[in-house]
């Protein structure tokens, strides 16, 4: 179900996602699916169409729980790097700010993490981010493992009494970026 990128669900979303057991459990769902994404042996070849979504033509879509665990890993990735800048690739360490304004966001049509065809995020980035490539021949079975992945996603809110929200990825960074 999809509901609106209102602030009402932020401080829940953010708050859960610091609890071990909750970030223990989307690593664990990240880990498996990065570890199918490997058998199937897809190639990126850097070229950052993917995270181009207007130009490219696609969405990106993601729950609020998601977005939180993301913005929260990139805080920790933030802190960890002022405390020791020669420990981290800058691949690992968001660069960019959070655009807070969603028009401006759409009209920039590009992920806000995408720095120099490079995702800053990577480590960290979200399930749509770790199932799609744009390689001939992956298509097939993108979406069944998407598919299959979400639903322990939402699985894992109805287990810890969390709100379901389902939203695009800029639009709902934006508002992520609003509620702080």
């Amino acid at each position: 179900r999809h509901l609106p990128c209102d602030n009402e669900h932020w401080p829940t979303w953010r708050c859960a996602v610091q609890r071990g057991d909750i970030d223990r459990a989307i690593r664990g769902m990240y880990d498996d699916i990065d570890a199918t994404v490997r058998a199937k042996g897809p190639t990126c070849w850097t070229s950052g169409k993917c995270c181009n979504f207007n130009e490219y033509g696609h969405r990106m879509y993601v729950t609020g729980l998601e977005i939180a665990w993301v913005l929260e890993q990139i805080d920790h990735l933030q802190r960890d790097q002022s405390h020791d800048d020669e420990q981290h690739d800058h691949r690992d360490v968001a660069l960019s700010v959070l655009a807070a304004d969603t028009d401006k966001v759409d009209s920039v049509g590009a992920c806000s993490y995408q720095i120099d065809k490079l995702c800053s995020i990577h480590t960290v980035r979200p399930l749509g981010c770790r199932v799609f490539f744009c390689q001939e021949g992956t298509q097939h079975w993108q979406q069944t493992l998407y598919e299959h992945v979400h639903l322990e996603v939402r699985a894992l809110h109805h287990a810890f009494a969390l709100p379901y929200a389902y939203m695009e990825w800029r639009a709902g960074l934006s508002a992520a970026a609003g509620a702080r």
